[in-house]
């Protein structure tokens, strides 16, 4: 052989070697060059935190060339929105449907429609149709559902039963019984405090969230922001019923702030044993058989019941709904780690592992009626069948997010005690027209 054709041959060779070496390093990435993403979510507890960590855990154990890393943000979407403003924000990220609109409007969300409706085994309609309207933005899907969850009313039996008061249920449930509920508890106080061994017994713990009477403005009749999401309701009749009634049991000493108790939070003070009943929702459970929970061991003591019904006879209750966004800036392989992710997590497979946790309801209704949820989580189970009366609050508005931000430090500052009930009443409607002014109907 020539000279000339060996060195025709080791050109070859070369070429070959180096096609092999650009294919195995663009298709089989080395370990030290893995790509990754980030997840970010807004976690309710330390529970919430464990849960997430360890499907991110399953996922990366499925995939050994590429890895996802979990982050927990505060003061979630305003963080998120600077994150998205700056070009540094998460590959896949918790996302309500009440700022949907907001995230999708401004181009920072992915369709999701294509990638989920092209994968037959991921079965788009598997979903509760009215949880995946929720998370539609015009003509695309924006968020892939992860849970829902309702909210109910949580008592304790055994502080019910040492003051001989009849659980919430037992008999007609409404806002008059409510009241009188509690009236009962706060006057058998000692009786708890000296049977049980409890110190300081408290009937209700509230604060001025919005979303909790929000739920009692539904049960009203009434509704908040109108149909074209640019301002208040004409008949404000219901909301301001519904936001008097949750501010007049804190008002009639019924109910103490939930920021003068440790975990200052509703569902985390009622789990130090305590507190006699609260309204809160199923991301509760969890919590009250975590460790140092006053219920460990004895969760046969935890009763629940639907929210009582509004002077219209309407036993409603709110929906919250949060999905998993992408982020449409991500390209190539971390879009692929990001489609793929939320694949994994809101599947049949992954959102059984997910709800098996028991902080929230599934979207897919197969996993919602089966036999294997409710005899595994009977308080889920129970309350998630107030799904017919249960109000989403996806407002069609861009600003939601801002303008329940104005409409809770107003409601604030009623708990404080800087404004009047009517005054209150009238500032949070008078914010809420003038942050929807100018936003177009969607």
């Amino acid at each position: 052989m020539n000279k000339k054709a060996i060195y025709s041959i080791v050109i070859v060779i070369i070429v070959i070697v180096a096609g092999l070496g650009i294919y195995f390093e663009v298709y089989h990435p080395a370990k030290s060059s893995k790509q990754s993403i980030i997840f970010a979510a807004a976690v309710s507890s330390g529970e919430e935190y464990t849960f997430d960590q360890n499907m991110v855990n399953t996922f990366n154990s499925e995939h050994s060339n590429v890895s996802v890393t979990f982050e927990s943000l505060n003061n979630f979407y305003p963080t998120l929105g600077t994150e998205f403003a700056t070009n540094s924000a998460p590959g896949v990220f918790y996302m309500e449907n009440s700022a949907l609109p907001e995230f999708a409007s401004e181009g920072y969300l992915q369709n999701l429609k294509p990638i989920l409706t092209a994968n037959t085994s991921y079965n788009l309609s598997g979903f509760a149709p009215s949880i995946l309207k929720t998370f539609s933005y015009k003509s695309g899907l924006y968020a892939a559902p992860k849970d829902w969850s309702p909210l109910a009313v949580f008592f304790n039996k055994a502080i019910f039963s040492a003051e001989h008061v009849p659980y919430p249920g037992n008999g007609t449930w409404n806002w008059t019984t409510m009241k009188q509920t509690l009236e009962m508890l706060k006057a058998n106080e000692s009786m708890a405090s000296s049977s049980l061994g409890i110190k300081d017994v408290t009937p209700m713990v509230i604060g001025p969230q919005v979303a909790r009477a929000l739920a009692f403005m539904h049960e009203a009749g009434g509704d908040w922001i109108n149909e074209k999401g640019n301002g208040a309701v004409n008949n404000t009749t219901a909301f301001k019923e519904g936001f008097s009634y949750w501010y007049d049991l804190y008002s009639s000493g019924l109910a103490k702030l939930n920021s003068n108790f440790s975990a200052g939070w509703n569902g985390g003070d009622f789990a130090a044993g305590n507190i006699a009943m609260i309204v809160s929702g199923t991301w509760t459970v969890p919590v009250l058989n975590a460790s140092g929970a006053y219920f460990v061991g004895k969760m046969s003591d935890v009763g629940y019941y639907y929210m009582p019904a509004g002077p219209t006879g309407i036993h409603a209750t709110m929906m919250f709904n949060v999905g998993l966004g992408v982020n449409s800036a991500l390209v190539g392989t971390q879009k692929w780690i990001a489609d793929q992710f939320v694949e994994f997590f809101t599947g049949p497979v992954g959102e059984k592992q997910w709800v098996s946790e028991g902080l929230a309801l599934p979207s897919r209704t197969a996993i919602l009626d089966s036999s294997w949820y409710s005899s595994h989580f009977p308080i889920q189970s129970f309350v998630g069948k107030q799904f017919p009366y249960a109000y989403g609050w996806n407002y069609n508005t861009t600003n939601f997010e801002a303008t329940e931000l104005d409409v809770h430090n107003v409601y604030a500052s009623l708990f404080a005690g800087s404004l009047s009930l009517n005054k209150a009443l009238t500032e949070m409607l008078d914010v809420t027209n003038a942050s929807l002014a100018g936003t177009s109907t969607l």
